[in-house]
């Protein structure tokens, strides 16, 4: 059986999407924990999904880069 083979680009999108989805439920089970909090864990998770999703933007953005010197 041959393995599928994926590009470094879409790897690197996939585990950006995984890390903002992963970072999404940790926030949502937070703010569901605690609803009296929720208005201010959403504010916080709000700030950290930004970050999170610069972060994987910026690595996409290397690899990307690494592809067009190769």
């Amino acid at each position: 059986m041959a393995q599928m083979q994926l590009s470094a680009e879409k790897r690197e999108v996939g585990w950006s999407a995984l890390g903002l989805g992963v970072t999404a439920l940790a926030f949502k089970g937070a703010a569901w924990s605690y609803p009296q909090g929720a208005d201010t864990i959403w504010l916080v998770g709000a700030a950290t999904l930004a970050a999170v999703g610069v972060l994987g933007a910026r690595d996409v953005w290397r690899v990307r880069r690494q592809g067009d010197a190769a």
